[in-house]
């Protein structure tokens, strides 16, 4: 049976202006490309685009992520299919999602 995430009751707010997370820092390879951090009860995604890279970064520090989170982070934050990325799990237990032609964190 297939599950159907509502995301209408699900909203990450952008907290890319309130200081919350040094976006400088964290962005600091990627002058020139759009920055937005969204946040939900302790779950941040960092949001990275330009006309080469668009890649997310999903982290959670009150526990994991899950997976209602991650698509909603393909669906509404890189505007992408499932089909369409790549998902990559850091041992820090960060998600990183790229659309296919991004490729930033493959080497």
């Amino acid at each position: 049976m297939a599950i159907i995430y509502q995301f209408s009751k699900r909203i990450f707010r952008d907290i890319t202006n309130e200081g919350v997370v040094d976006v400088d820092k964290v962005t600091a390879d990627f002058i020139g490309s759009v920055i937005k951090v969204y946040e939900r009860k302790g779950t941040i995604i960092v949001h990275i685009k330009d006309k080469r890279v668009n890649h997310a970064s999903i982290s959670n520090t009150n526990g994991q992520v899950k997976e209602w989170e991650i698509k909603y982070a393909i669906e509404q934050v890189l505007e992408s299919e499932i089909k369409d990325v790549l998902v990559h799990v850091s041992r820090t237990g960060v998600i990183h999602v790229c659309t296919k032609e991004d490729n930033t964190f493959i080497k």
